[in-house]
């Protein structure tokens, strides 16, 4: 069962990936829904600024031994 309440749950408890992941079903099953579409896009821009800022964080850390 997906559903955007669900991914919205998974959002709130800190699974971004499953969120995208119910996302990306809910847009593939409904084309075009851009509430959908907006809030995936939004949700991917979220994880790239994430992992960026976890790879700087972890150069930081290796840098400062």
């Amino acid at each position: 069962m997906v559903s955007a309440t669900l991914a919205e749950i998974y959002l709130e408890q800190g699974y971004i990936d499953m969120a995208v992941t119910i996302y990306t079903e809910l847009v593939r099953r409904e084309p075009g829904n851009k509430a959908y579409a907006g809030r995936l896009s939004f949700l991917k821009k979220q994880c790239k600024a994430d992992e960026k800022k976890g790879v700087l964080k972890n150069f930081k850390k290796l840098w400062k031994r």
